[in-house]
Order: structure tokens, then C-alpha cells, then sequence
């Protein structure tokens, strides 16, 4: 098998519905389609996905950036 033949054979999960797609010529890799790109950024958007860090400050004026608190 050459290496061109097993760089194409490539296949990885979509990470929303876990089937598994070929990696090369997918325009929606990692995502194994666009309904499924599209369902995570709703997700991303509804800020139902986290980042950890630490906790921010509640008191600061809307108007000013927003400052991590302790450390």
C-alpha cells in the first residue's frame, strides 16, 4: 500500500453523532456533515458549551471588560 493510498483510507468519528467519515476530501471535517457542524455551533452559541476558568467578577459595570477574579 502506498502512502498516498493510506492518507486517503483515513477515516475519523464525527464528534456530534460519532459515524465515521474519511478525513480527506470532507468539507465538514471533523464533522461527518453540515447538519452536524451546524448542530455544535448552535450548541457553541447557546453557551451550553464551557470553557473551565476562573470565575468572574458580577459586580463590574456592563459597560467595562469583565476582570477573572482570584486566582
Amino acid at each position: 500500500m502506498t502512502h498516498a493510498a493510506t492518507r486517503k483510507g483515513r477515516h475519523v468519528r464525527c464528534p456530534r453523532c460519532g459515524v465515521r467519515r474519511e478525513w480527506t476530501d470532507n468539507p465538514h471535517r471533523p464533522f461527518c456533515s453540515l447538519t452536524c457542524r451546524l448542530v455544535d455551533l448552535g450548541v457553541w452559541l447557546d453557551e451550553r458549551y464551557r470553557i473551565p476558568g476562573p470565575e468572574l467578577s458580577s459586580d463590574a459595570d456592563p459597560g467595562e471588560p469583565r476582570v477573572p477574579t482570584g486566582g
